[in-house]
């Protein structure tokens, strides 16, 4: 047990240690299923409601329709502001970016700066100064444009890391400058997907030129909270969280915040421009608001991949972004988290083990089934209610494989018991039997139960005497084992169970523990294929020890109580019953009545096959008080029925005579037989009606009662 124990913890630490160096050299590998997992968390929580903070200014279809394709005149843009302005908007950010003069300014010579010389420009500018109105622009990689835009707060960089970690643009799209330098402040509205081109982290901030710049939903949130100071934690793995004022937000390494999505698409109320333009709307549906100006048309094509949905509005995105930071609800790598997610792979490993490796066979499934659904509720947990991202795929991999683990280790450790098993067991049954027991195993075949069986006993006559003979130990042990061998092989052939050995006897029994419609002739053949065998194995005795063996076999058909029995820690496949005990008797009774093979009346009822038999007497033996007829067993080669026809014939008068009472006539017919046919049987009787002839045996009923076993 202890070595099985050393064997699988050797392989659970082996596999925890595969995984943990999976998790730390070849994450990457990993990282899209891991995200898609989560995704899956996501979808099975489903939306949740929002602060109510934050609106969508839609530029959709109908307001395409009615206003003309994008991009629209400045002045109309103007108006949208303006009214925005009216209606109270706590502070307007624009995820569009006015990059070139109004296109009715078109008769400009191409390369001319975009200075306000359109009235609509100047229109826009204009509007755009006088409302709490933040400007939208996007960084490049692939440009070298060296514009920047002004912002009116100071970053702070704490415990720098080595290397830079913060995306680094190499170029600017700002708006036109009469326009940009018109926004109080302006952020970046870019939106960086993962590999497999989903939305699951926004970058919070961007170095250009050494110069770290606020995405546009952090820059609302930092006028909202009137912070003119942005602190920026790092650690040697990179950026760690943003601070300013009160608030303090966790980020990756990257500077990015990891969106705690509050549903599908429409999860912010959306507000086309076309009914705000046209006071279709309150004005408390603004009033106080983030308002976010952007397009859900699908000819803009500023359409995102997310968790919750395949197509949603980039501005949502940013709505996502500004409700988490507002709610102070995030979702982030907790800064020990490299070690956390090594103990989570240990611990699910272990447990997931300790728990199938001890469960019962049946119960693999659905333990395997509430393991399984307990790590989903732990990481929904710890995702939703800890805020914490942990690593799924890792810990869910060493799930399976400790599971595929262990039921490999249950079948090979139980295949091997079971093989020991079998070829304990083979040894007391035939490989018949045993291909039985085997291919019926569902039918508890071992279990307690009566059933009908029959029985089996033999036993080497003057054994003791045989051990004095041969003196030496070894000898004696090499002589039992040349006797048995052949014994035991023909009550296997005849598919019977072995049931133990008594010294030098052998118990044995048929139809169990699988069925066998002919076991009491089962019995009765091997009993006299032993005889003949021994036959033969007695002309080797005498040469090699300078022994013969003489056995007695009894032989009871009849309900006994079979299964395993014993103590809690050891027991053994048995059976017991007065027909057991009968059984052990008859086989005792052989030495009495001179003969070779006893049975009962019971076997004699159940056998099918045609046996040359002889009623021996009706007897009580001890223990019991019933009287049982028993029968010989004629070995083969003693003469067939029609030989022995006199013989029987002239017995059967005797014993009639002697059942009658009449002793001393039936004396004098058992004298005759002894004579012509020898001692044993004939001798036994002789001796009884001379005894009984003496005394008054007026009660004789014809039933002997043995007084000792």
């Amino acid at each position: 047990m202890f070595r099985r124990f050393l064997i699988l913890a050797t392989l659970l630490a082996s596999l925890s240690f595969s995984l943990v160096w999976a998790y730390l050299v070849i994450p990457e590998s990993f990282l899209s299923l891991d995200n898609r997992l989560r995704d899956f968390l996501f979808i099975l929580r489903g939306p949740i409601p929002t602060s109510g903070n934050v609106v969508i200014i839609d530029i959709d279809e109908k307001s395409l329709a009615e206003y003309g394709q994008w991009p629209w005149p400045r002045d109309i843009t103007a108006s949208v502001l303006e009214k925005l302005t009216a209606q109270g908007a706590g502070i307007v950010g624009l995820d569009i970016v006015f990059a070139q003069a109004d296109r009715s300014a078109a008769l400009r010579e191409q390369g001319a700066q975009p200075l306000c010389e359109h009235p609509n420009d100047s229109l826009l500018s204009h509007t755009v100064a006088n409302g709490p109105i933040i400007g939208g622009y996007y960084f490049s990689f692939d440009t070298n444009d060296t514009k920047v835009p002004s912002i009116p707060a100071v970053f702070i960089e704490k415990g720098l890391s080595e290397g830079s970690y913060v995306p680094e643009p190499s170029g600017a799209r700002l708006n036109i400058d009469c326009i940009q330098r018109s926004f109080y402040s302006s952020g970046f509205f870019n939106i960086m997907p993962d590999e497999e081109g989903a939305i699951r982290h926004v970058p919070l901030l961007m170095r250009f030129e050494g110069v770290l710049y606020p995405s546009l939903a952090l820059e609302m949130v930092r006028i909202y909270a009137n912070s003119s100071r942005v602190t920026v934690y790092n650690t040697i793995l990179g950026v760690q969280s943003i601070a300013m004022g009160d608030m303090k937000i966790p980020t990756d390494s990257h500077a990015r915040l990891s969106l705690n999505y509050r549903g599908p698409s429409r999860s912010f109320p959306y507000i086309s421009v076309s009914d705000l333009m046209h006071d279709r709307i309150g004005r408390s549906k603004i009033e106080g608001k983030f308002v976010l100006v952007g397009t859900s048309a699908i000819a803009l094509a500023d359409l995102k991949p997310t968790p919750f949905d395949p197509l949603m509005p980039g501005v949502e995105v940013h709505a996502n972004v500004i409700d988490s930071i507002l709610s102070g609800d995030y979702i982030a790598v907790p800064e020990q988290g490299v070690l956390l997610n090594i103990a989570m792979i240990f611990a699910v490993v272990f447990i997931t083990a300790f728990v199938l490796y001890f469960a019962n066979g049946w119960l693999v499934m659905p333990i395997f089934a509430g393991v399984g659904y307990g790590l989903y509720r732990m990481y929904e947990y710890l995702l939703f209610d800890e805020k914490m991202i942990v690593n799924i795929i890792f810990p869910l991999v060493g799930f399976i494989l400790t599971a595929l683990l262990i039921v490999l280790m249950r079948y090979i450790f139980i295949d091997r018991l079971k093989r020991q098993l079998q070829a304990a067991f083979a040894k007391k049954v035939s490989p018949a039997v045993m291909q039985d027991i085997m291919a019926n195993e569902t039918q508890k075949l071992l279990e307690p139960r009566s059933k009908e069986i029959t029985i089996f006993f033999s036993d080497i006559r003057s054994f003791t005497m045989i051990s004095e003979q041969i003196g030496n130990p070894r000898r004696l042990i090499a002589l039992l084992n040349r006797y048995m061998t052949p014994m035991v092989e023909s009550i296997t052939a005849e598919k019977g169970t072995i049931d133990k050995f008594i010294g030098d006897a052998i118990m044995a029994y048929w139809n169990a523990p699988t069925d066998l419609i002919d076991h009491a002739d089962r019995a009765v053949g091997c009993a006299q294929a032993q005889l003949e065998l021994l036959k033969e194995l007695n002309r080797e005795l005498v040469g090699e020890f300078g022994i013969s063996i003489r056995i007695g076999i009894g032989i009871n058909t009849g309900e006994a109580t079979i299964g395993e029995m014993g103590s809690q820690g050891r027991a053994d496949y048995t059976v017991i019953g007065d027909s057991v005990n009968l059984a052990s008797r008859l086989e005792g009774l052989c030495k009495i009545y001179g003969v070779q093979c006893i049975i009962s009346e019971f076997t004699k009822a159940s056998l099918r096959g045609e046996y040359l038999l002889r009623e021996l007497d009706i007897v009580s033996v001890t223990g019991k008080s019933n009287a049982v007829r028993i029968y010989e067993v004629c070995p083969p080669g003693e003469g067939s029925r029609e030989e022995r026809a006199g013989e029987f014939e002239r017995y059967y008068e005797a014993l009639e005579l002697y059942r009658n009472g009449d002793f001393t006539a039936a004396k004098g017919v058992f004298e005759k037989l002894r004579e012509v046919y020898g001692a044993g049987l004939y001798d036994l009787y002789f001796e009884r009606c001379d005894d009984f002839s003496r005394r008054d045996m007026s009660h004789f009923d014809g039933i002997y009662r043995f007084q000792t076993k």
